[in-house]
């Protein structure tokens, strides 16, 4: 009857050890089944963002490749050919009589205007100072063009010492401090915006308005071309940051180290 006993109770100890074996293992493949599949899906959102910034960064690449085209054309072709326009109506005013001296003096007069606002559109599109000069003498040369029209004053102002890096850099740069000056003229009602660059071991720049502000989470969730400013600074190894309150006006810092530069 003992041996018996033994018997039942072997039986009962090998049966529980193996089902506590086969639970075990059960639970050791879930475990490893949902990491795999928690690596798969990293995987998979990792190639959908290199994918995102690859269609981001050839769609800028392409806007800044048509920029340049167009500001060429502009300067180039329509620029001479208003000018050549100017000339002609200059030479019909010393000809004429006093009434039509008077409409040709007129049409010269909105001939000027309309050369200067071609060649705004022009620096706008592909400032020449950039190339020539620099990240820093194309957002002065942004502000002056903004001054010009008297409606918001644009202060620029930098500490250390200027420096050139790498164009497409600089490029970049200057279209996010364009894009925020932008925004702060068109939506934030602003009466001053105030612009400052830091060239140390890296460049930094602060772009801050006086204007409304916005809720920044939901902008930033809704907002695609806050979005394409964080792609452009990534793509030249920078960081983008913004920050804004309602009725507290907006502040976006840029900041460039070169040894980051990708």
């Amino acid at each position: 009857m003992g041996a018996g006993n033994s018997d039942i109770v072997l039986v009962y100890f090998i049966g529980t050890v193996g089902m506590l074996l086969l639970a075990g293992g059960l639970v050791f493949f879930f475990i490893s089944y949902q990491k795999r599949l928690l690596r798969k899906q990293l995987e998979l959102n990792q190639v959908k963002h290199d994918q995102q910034k690859e269609i981001i960064k050839n769609t800028i690449q392409a806007q800044e490749k048509e920029r340049k085209r167009i500001a060429q054309d502009l300067h180039d072709e329509v620029g001479a050919m208003l000018s050549v326009v100017k000339l002609n109506v200059g030479r019909i005013e010393k000809q004429s009589e006093d009434k039509a001296r008077k409409v040709a003096g007129e049409t010269k007069s909105y001939l000027d205007e309309v050369i200067t606002q071609v060649r705004g559109i022009s620096r706008s599109l592909l400032p020449p100072s950039l190339e020539k000069l620099g990240l820093y003498s194309a957002i002065e040369e942004m502000a002056n063009w903004v001054n010009k029209a008297d409606e918001v004053k644009v202060e620029c102002w930098k500490s250390g010492e200027a420096y050139r890096i790498d164009i497409k850099t600089e490029l970049a740069i200057f279209r996010v401090v364009q894009e925020m000056v932008n925004n702060a003229i068109k939506h934030a009602q602003a009466e001053t915006i105030f612009v400052n660059l830091r060239f140390a071991s890296g460049v930094s720049v602060v772009v801050c308005d006086n204007g409304k502000g916005f809720d920044l989470t939901k902008k930033m969730a809704t907002g695609l071309g806050l979005k394409n400013l964080e792609s452009r600074t990534e793509m030249v190894g920078a960081r983008f940051k913004l920050k804004s309150k309602p009725g507290k006006g907006t502040c976006a810092i840029i900041c460039w180290n070169g040894n980051e530069q990708g």
